[in-house]
């Protein structure tokens, strides 16, 4: 009976110390993402500030109204590109964010249903009486795990069709927002 206990003691400490690699893991990528995020918001505030300033000067150099006009025209193209660029980098690092805890998720799921499918085999090892039971239910258990990952894979697809659709839409609505500006400016 001890040495039954000593294993499922063993056992039970190995699977809490997985756990706890698997959080630091999880918390890990998620303060790297928003650390990332958070520069990426940093550097577009800067250099937001940087172009007010610019064109704040400008402006009050500006001697007349359609002067004045004319550099607020000229100023807007370089703000709606670095509001487009900080977008686009702040996608990316959303998405490399997400990808990351996706696969550490997968893994994670990955390393528990071998380990209880292996645990049902033990089982059934042990208990020979009982093997068609479990045999049965390991069925179940593999068919279940194999719908999961199916369907985790069909909305991992949705998801990076959906925001290439969704980045596709931004840059055309910028390019066509930048037309419109230059065709306004040259008239």
């Amino acid at each position: 009976m001890t040495l039954g206990s000593n294993r499922f003691a063993e056992e039970f400490s190995r699977a809490q110390q997985v756990g706890i690699e698997q959080s630091l893991g999880f918390a890990r990528t998620v303060l790297t993402g928003t650390e990332r995020l958070w520069a990426v918001q940093l550097g577009f505030a800067r250099s937001l500030l940087s172009d007010n300033e610019v064109a704040a000067k400008s402006l009050a150099g500006a001697k007349d109204a359609t002067e004045a006009l004319i550099v607020q025209r000229e100023l807007l193209e370089p703000v709606a590109e670095k509001t487009t660029a900080a977008w686009r980098e702040a996608v990316s690092v959303a998405q490399s964010t997400q990808k990351e805890l996706g696969e550490l998720v997968e893994k994670h799921f990955k390393q528990t249903s071998e380990e209880l499918l292996s645990g049902l085999d033990k089982l059934a090892e042990q208990f020979p009486a009982g093997a068609a039971g479990v045999k049965s239910l390991r069925q179940g258990v593999a068919s279940t795990f194999d719908a999961y990952d199916s369907a985790v894979t069909a909305a991992r697809k949705q998801g990076e069709e959906w925001l290439a659709a969704t980045v596709q839409n931004v840059e055309k609505a910028g390019a066509t927002a930048t037309a419109a500006r230059r065709k306004a400016a040259a008239a």
